[in-house]
């Protein structure tokens, strides 16, 4: 009778960590988005739209495009391989950081030993000064006038950057739902967070 409530009691430990686990798994990113337009983007005049070859990870470069064509039509724009206005290069892909933690002085009260018996004091210990590795996922759109990548022919930029452990191509969708929000307007820096259910 023993060893079966000790098995049940595993049991409910090992549910009751992974419910834990999955509650822990996160539900909103947090980003860094920043665009510019050109002076001359005349986006209600150039509605059509098609993509240059992308760069970055294969996989993911197959998936972006249809995620910014989704988002461009939303806004009324049109898709048009034949005859576009403008066109669309893409950039993404994940690169690592090094950073260092800040160093800390940590006051801990102890009890030094006196003739009389103990007396209180103060040590400071140091914490921190060790370095960790971040991981920021990056995407990054730029238009073009029909006449390609030349001089002068950028009408608009924009770039979207996210840190956190999970694969870029899990959180693509919030990434081009932020980068794009505010498109065809170039808004400068901004922060944002959208919920990862909302844009998957």
């Amino acid at each position: 009778m023993a060893a079966k409530r000790t098995f049940l009691f595993r049991a409910l430990l090992g549910m009751t960590c992974l419910c834990w686990m999955a509650g822990c798994a996160p539900t909103h990113i947090a980003m860094q988005v920043e665009s510019h337009a050109a002076p001359n983007f005349n986006a209600s005049a150039q509605k059509r739209f098609s993509f240059l070859p992308p760069e970055g990870e294969k996989s993911l470069t197959q998936k972006l495009p249809v995620l910014i064509r989704s988002e461009m039509e939303k806004k009324g724009f049109v898709h048009d391989d034949r005859n576009p206005n403008i066109l669309v290069a893409v950039k993404a892909g994940t690169t690592t950081e090094k950073r260092r933690e800040p160093v800390v002085s940590r006051p801990v009260p102890v009890l030094m030993p006196s003739r009389e018996g103990g007396s209180p004091d103060t040590h400071y210990v140091i914490e921190g000064g060790g370095y960790y590795t971040v991981q920021i996922r990056q995407i990054r759109m730029d238009v073009f006038g029909a006449a390609g990548q030349k001089p002068g022919n950028k009408l608009w930029q924009g770039e979207v950057s996210s840190e956190g452990d999970e694969d870029i191509g899990e959180i693509a969708g919030c990434l081009v739902s932020g980068l794009l929000r505010d498109y065809p307007a170039g808004r400068g820096k901004s922060r944002m967070t959208l919920k990862l259910n909302e844009c998957r």
